[in-house]
């Protein structure tokens, strides 16, 4: 019960689980104490082992000339109304690019919206955006990095208009958006990278998968989500 139960959850989550979440999966569903060694051990026995970040490459860089404007999220302890919004790079088997825009609750983890496309314009990073404030609450703030796309004035006047405040990392330190990285990071390392793309349609389908698993079933600090319980066709257990 336990190798099948554990293989389960292994192939429902495309291999991306190591042993200590597997472990701590199980731990609760279970309802027993199931060590981390043991399942590293059966996981090992079944020659199965999480996924590693196998490639990365260089990506393309932006600049802009626009001088640098106030980072309203640095200190800010209340994240409550806040999103942020960045670009992260993907790279075809023919090293064309697509580009994968995406606004992020730091809130609440969860991606508001995103798109893909093969040029980073200004319409389409402010086009993304768009498409989160139909889909959520309008925020208090929208927090970016000062690349050429959103220092645009059809990126600035699409917020006034929305009567959304602008905040902005500070030129040379992209930690200052860290805050999207906690999605655009693991779906580098646990998707991204382990894929060969060979057109935008084949990034789409990836992606959608992705955002879907990252928003139901990802265990994001071990936080255990209900729905895996149906698709492991386990009982849901206090």
């Amino acid at each position: 019960m336990l190798r099948c139960t554990i293989k389960a959850v292994y192939k429902t989550n495309r291999g991306i689980y190591g042993y200590r979440r597997i472990a701590a999966f199980l731990r609760f569903i279970l309802d027993t104490e199931v060590g981390d060694r043991l399942v590293w051990e059966i996981m090992n026995e079944m020659s199965l082992k999480s996924r590693m970040v196998r490639k990365s490459y260089k990506k393309p860089t932006t600049t802009t000339d626009t001088p640098q404007k106030t980072n309203l999220m640095k200190n800010l302890d209340n994240l409550s109304g806040v999103l942020t919004t960045d670009i992260t790079y993907i790279q075809l088997m023919n090293r064309d690019w697509v580009y994968l825009a995406t606004v992020y609750d730091p809130e609440k983890r969860r991606v508001v919206s995103y798109g893909l496309s093969s040029e980073t314009t200004k319409a389409f990073t402010t086009s993304v955006v768009v498409k989160a404030l139909k889909a959520n609450s309008k925020p208090k703030m929208i927090h970016s990095d000062m690349g050429s796309q959103y220092t645009s004035s059809l990126f600035e006047g699409t917020l006034q208009s929305a009567g959304i405040d602008h905040s902005y990392s500070r030129k040379g330190h992209p930690y200052d958006n860290a805050r999207i990285e906690s999605f655009h990071s693991p779906i580098r390392r646990e998707l991204i990278y382990h894929e060969e793309y060979r057109t935008i349609d084949d990034v789409r389908a990836s992606v959608e998968w992705y955002v879907n698993w990252y928003k139901i079933q990802r265990l994001n600090g071990f936080k255990l989500p209900r729905p895996m319980f149906d698709l492991l066709n386990l009982s849901y257990r206090h």
